[in-house]
């Protein structure tokens, strides 16, 4: 069988689904602990449903471009790997980065044409060890993240522990975009117009939708969904 055939094959299909639905189950979990949790913290099933309302509408647009690249991504590892990935973690352009790192050990790339089997096995182990870290980290740290904030409550004022928590989510969405609007290729600094466009394209709408329509609780449910989508849109009439 030529690599083309296993990378599609039934048996790969299957072996990827297991990933999946191993996502969808921890994804009903949570839902239904969460709802559980909102119901001890008098917390309206109405509001409830109004997050969840939100969080779709606002993923819309995250979703958009990581659909684009997986199709380069499915051109190197096949549908059933690439579904299975892009329902793990999500980012297409990360697993492709990490399949040219590990096929390198063996001295080959994904886009040669002597590709083989053997570079297929290593950009799956690539892909699996690149995101172990992130799943150590978060099973070591992440049930004890309300004691250590509860902690930082009663020995610090809690208004000031807010302002912190608040601003190191600001913090990391400011670092992942400055990594889109500044790039350095070949020690020469470049802007690209385009991103810089969706960027502040996105910001303004944002400013008027929570500043202008603050009254409207449905809009304000949607604004980060809207900016985003408002922002791509622009750059792409604007750039192409």
């Amino acid at each position: 069988m030529d690599l083309n055939s296993i990378a599609n094959s039934p048996g790969l299909w299957i072996a990827s689904s297991v990933m999946v639905i191993v996502v969808l189950l921890q994804s009903v979990i949570y839902l239904r602990e969460a709802l559980r949790q909102a119901k001890v913290l008098d917390i309206s099933r109405k509001r409830c449903i109004a997050g969840m309302r939100s969080a779709m509408i606002t993923a819309l647009g995250p979703s958009l471009s990581p659909i684009i690249v997986a199709f380069a991504l499915i051109a190197i590892v096949g549908a059933p790997t690439a579904w299975m990935r892009m329902n793990d973690i999500g980012a297409a352009r990360t697993e492709i980065a990490m399949i040219t790192l590990a096929t390198q050990v063996i001295g080959m790339t994904p886009q040669s044409p002597d590709f083989s089997i053997m570079g297929y096995s290593y950009a799956l182990w690539g892909m699996a060890l690149n995101n172990m870290g992130w799943m150590i980290v978060t099973l070591l740290l992440a049930p004890n993240m309300t004691k250590y904030v509860a902690k930082l409550n009663v020995k610090y004022d809690p208004a000031w522990i807010k302002y912190l928590l608040s601003g190191a989510t600001v913090g990391l969405f400011a670092f992942l975009l400055s990594n889109a609007l500044i790039q350095v290729k070949n020690n020469v600094l470049v802007l690209d117009p385009g991103t810089w466009c969706a960027a502040i394209t996105a910001a303004i709408s944002m400013l008027i939708i929570s500043k202008v329509f603050s009254k409207h609780q449905r809009l304000q449910e949607v604004a980060l969904g809207i900016s985003m989508l408002v922002g791509m849109f622009a750059a792409t009439a604007m750039f192409g």
